[in-house]
């Protein structure tokens, strides 16, 4: 239903009158007194029709171009506005945890193993991997976790 509803502003023109040719006379409207239905004359009502079905098609090519032009829009707007999450071999990393009462991210992790163009092979600090692999949509690198691990270990080896 929301999609033929975006279409319809987009192209200005519903689904009905696309298909053919005319608006559509809902069944509530037909008993209702209307300016429409007071000034109708049958055989002008015909030609009409007829004119209006011989630029169908113009109109169909119109909505069909305005349509692609909303979706290059779209997805010009939408390849502005993501990320491009690019991970290497060895960088820390939190994950996205998606329990309802728990922290949203949880680790650090380091990266094993690059899988695919935005997928990844975890590992914990320790070496130990795991088994799953990630996408780059949940993880997240952190600027200030290399050096906050650093002073955490400088800290914990200090006597």
């Amino acid at each position: 239903m929301d999609r033929e509803i975006a279409n319809c502003v987009v192209v200005s023109k519903t689904q009905f009158a696309l298909v053919y040719g005319t608006e559509v006379v809902l069944p509530m409207e037909v008993g209702l007194p209307s300016y429409c239905k007071r000034g109708f004359d049958e055989e002008e009502n015909n030609l009409r029709m007829r004119e209006e079905l011989n630029f169908t098609d113009e109109l169909r090519d119109k909505a069909l171009f305005k349509m692609v032009q909303y979706k290059h829009l779209m997805a010009r707007t939408y390849k502005r506005q993501v990320k491009n999450r690019q991970f290497k071999v060895g960088d820390l990393l939190l994950r996205m945890y998606a329990n309802k009462l728990s922290p949203k991210w949880e680790g650090p992790y380091k990266i094993a193993k690059v899988v695919g163009p935005e997928t990844y092979e975890l590992s914990h600090l320790n070496g130990k991997s795991i088994n799953h692999t990630w996408h780059a949509t949940i993880l997240m690198f952190e600027f200030y976790l290399k050096c906050y691990l650093c002073r955490y270990y400088e800290r914990k080896r200090a006597p």
